[in-house]
């Protein structure tokens, strides 16, 4: 369904055109179906993982494997509408933008809680990095400078989203409606956006770090000035054991100290996997790619 509607919305483009398909590690016939599509239709190519690796990795393999001067992102749960293409197409013609970005408009349904963790994190993202994410989502038309500059990016822990805009070629946002999905519900929990928060923070900005050491800094000016007068009292004779004041600075200092680790543990599991230098993903079978090797550009 979602091939037929690209290869209506495609129907007037006049240069040449591929799809690739890229299979991360699905357990149901999704492969097959990709492979019936690449022998019947010359503009289709498949990529299938040897296991899931991650939506970050599946935009990746299929950035590498995209030959055209410009190059269309999109999920295939079928909540990026393809009728969306022309209008996008229609944008790159104008030489002064790099990126045509889709941004949303009306939201799916969704659960409540990820709706909310998402404007959050939309929030805390902007701040920290002045990377403006909101109502962004990774359906994009890139142009080969773009792309390459992507592709040179070597970090293994990857962020398609922010990373586009880190590299500050021009774009243009165009709205749409988000559609709801063809089929089953979004594999994404509260964990896996939470973790993409974390990954995406820490990826982008050492704020983080900054702030735990003003906060740090803060917590030694307040000592000081406990000590200070704990130390006065003592002088004057009125000391007096205050045990709900020293409640509150142990359990303060320890969340803080807690909060601290935290953070530093978050920014050592980044270098951890990076220092371990595995490739993002790994292939399993492709098919389709003898029928698409000559496709260069897209003019």
């Amino acid at each position: 369904m979602l091939i037929d509607a690209l290869h209506e919305s495609m129907r007037a483009w006049k240069g040449k055109w591929e799809i690739i398909c890229v299979d991360d590690g699905s357990k149901d016939n999704t492969w097959s179906s990709v492979q019936k599509l690449a022998t019947t239709h010359a503009r289709i190519q498949g990529l299938r993982f040897t296991r899931n690796f991650g939506k970050e990795a599946a935009i990746l393999a299929g950035l590498e494997a995209a030959q055209g001067a410009w190059v269309v992102v999109m999920d295939g749960d079928g909540q990026h509408p393809p009728a969306l293409l022309p209008d996008l197409l229609r944008h790159a013609e104008n030489d002064a933008f790099e990126i045509i970005a889709g941004k949303k408009r009306v939201r799916a349904p969704e659960n409540a809680a990820a709706g909310m963790l998402s404007r959050v994190f939309n929030q805390i993202m902007h701040a920290a990095t002045g990377l403006d994410l909101q109502n962004s989502c990774d359906y994009r038309l890139l142009k080969r400078p773009v792309i390459e500059a992507l592709l040179r990016m070597p970090e293994r822990i990857r962020f398609f989203r922010a990373m586009t805009v880190w590299t500050g070629f021009a774009q243009l946002d165009v709205e749409f409606d988000v559609l709801p999905r063809l089929a089953g519900n979004s594999a994404w929990s509260t964990r896996g956006l939470i973790s993409l928060a974390v990954n995406g923070i820490t990826g982008f900005s050492s704020q983080p770090l900054t702030l735990v050491f003003r906060f740090g800094f803060f917590g030694l000016l307040l000592s000081v000035l406990l000590t200070a007068q704990a130390l006065w009292s003592w002088f004057m004779g009125s000391a007096i054991s205050g045990w709900t004041s020293l409640t509150i600075v142990l359990v303060f200092f320890g969340s803080a100290n807690l909060l601290g680790l935290g953070v530093l543990g978050a920014y050592m599991a980044q270098l951890f996997n990076e220092i371990k230098a595995r490739p993002t993903y790994l292939l399993s079978a492709r098919c389709g790619l003898n029928k698409v090797r000559d496709i260069k550009t897209m003019t």
